[in-house]
């Protein structure tokens, strides 16, 4: 998965994730191999993770292997990841807050484009009656 945009909750995938120069996530995420260019904001668990130049990572990190290259930024705390695989599942009421969270921006927007679709039958009705 490849992220240029920004995401707000939660990623977990058995698979890799790219966080593009523009991309920024904020929540928890679970991933094979994560790559940073864009900002990182949260917990990660991973098997290896690499922060890029541009990259930026402020939080609590579980993994395998960490590599950041010159310039990239890690404000926060790591532990290694235990021979058995990840010791990190995410806790149920941190997950749950975050898909809350979600669920209400996604609420918000959907009211949004109900009142702009309102509003836009409303002009069309006021431009029908002239």
């Amino acid at each position: 998965m490849h992220i240029d945009g920004h995401i707000d909750g939660v990623v977990e995938t058995d698979y890799d994730v790219s966080i593009g120069d523009e991309g920024i996530v904020t929540g928890l995420i679970k991933a094979k191999t994560i790559v940073v260019s864009g900002t990182l904001e949260g917990k990660v668990a991973c098997e290896s993770i690499d922060i890029l130049a541009t990259g930026k990572l402020l939080g609590e990190v579980v993994c395998g292997e960490m590599m950041i290259e010159s310039g990239g930024k890690f404000i926060g705390e790591s532990r290694e990841l235990t021979e058995g695989g990840l010791i990190v599942s995410f806790p149920e009421n941190e997950k749950q807050k975050l898909e809350n969270q979600a669920r209400s921006v996604v609420e918000m927007i959907k009211n949004q484009a109900s009142i702009m679709d309102d509003l836009q039958s409303s002009e069309a009705e006021a431009v029908k009656s002239k």
